[in-house]
């Protein structure tokens, strides 16, 4: 396991959120991140350690859709008993564990 996983994992069971958001430009954008009307995204995955579950968090919006976010986007939380059962779960939605970060302003929890 790499340094900063077992950093990562430290932070997580010491009840400190970790995760990162992002912009995905429309030209940038994959398949599975390019919407209909063809504007970029906002991303956000986010893992906090909460009551002894870690609770793993999912945010996806078409920028354009931003003022209706509560009807148009995609957000999930997701418990598991395991620290490595949530960060796969977040890595299977397409997040990037090396990017994994103390959150600066607005934090999903």
């Amino acid at each position: 396991m790499s340094d900063s996983m077992q950093r990562l994992i430290r932070d997580l069971n010491n009840g400190k959120m970790r995760g990162y958001s992002y912009y995905t430009h429309p030209e940038q954008s994959s398949d599975t991140t390019r919407n209909v009307s063809g504007s970029g995204q906002l991303i956000q995955y986010a893992v906090q350690k909460r009551n002894h579950r870690y609770v793993a968090y999912y945010f996806q919006v078409d920028v354009d859709q931003m003022d209706n976010h509560e009807e148009a986007a995609v957000e999930q939380y997701e418990e598991y008993s395991d620290v490595e059962q949530a960060l796969a779960c977040l890595v299977n939605k397409g997040a990037d564990l090396d990017r994994f970060a103390p959150f600066k302003g607005q934090t999903p929890f």
